[in-house]
């Protein structure tokens, strides 16, 4: 029986490194994505803590100068929240991106993958064909001597 040789193997080796350097990007493009997201949570939970202090402070009594502070804090606090959900909306594009380029390097993989599964099963009925010529040659050979 000879061995089952893959012609292409090296093909296969480098689309499967190709796989795995485009899930580790995708995982990494996902942490990304997630401390992004988590910024963004963070900036509204200030922005909400800076809205309720405002109020409260509103409702004492207050100098006008101390509730504009107030009003530039909230805007700045609008604007770094805003630069947060932007930052986050690049991530996720990113992770689109990663994701897309992920399922492109799975499908090339699989397509070798599946080359040499087809392969190996012919070789293999090869071998089976192969082996029942033998053992039929042999019966016949016997077949004639006992004759």
């Amino acid at each position: 029986m000879s061995k089952f040789r893959f012609r292409v193997q090296a093909a296969l080796d480098l689309r499967r490194r190709e796989l795995e350097a485009a899930q580790q990007d995708l995982a990494r493009t996902e942490r990304d994505r997630d401390a992004a997201r988590a910024r963004v949570e963070e900036a509204d939970g200030r922005v909400q803590g800076a809205r309720r202090s405002a109020t409260e402070a509103s409702q004492g009594s207050r100098s006008s100068t101390e509730l504009e502070w107030y009003r530039f804090w909230i805007l700045r606090l609008d604007h770094e929240r805003h630069a947060a959900a932007m930052t986050l909306a690049a991530k996720e594009s990113d992770v689109s991106r990663a994701a897309a380029a992920c399922l492109h390097a799975k499908q090339r993989c699989e397509s070798l993958e599946k080359m040499r599964e087809n392969a190996k099963r012919g070789h293999e009925t090869a071998e089976r064909e192969a082996e029942r010529k033998v053992i039929d040659e042999l019966a016949t050979r016997r077949f004639k001597r006992s004759a």
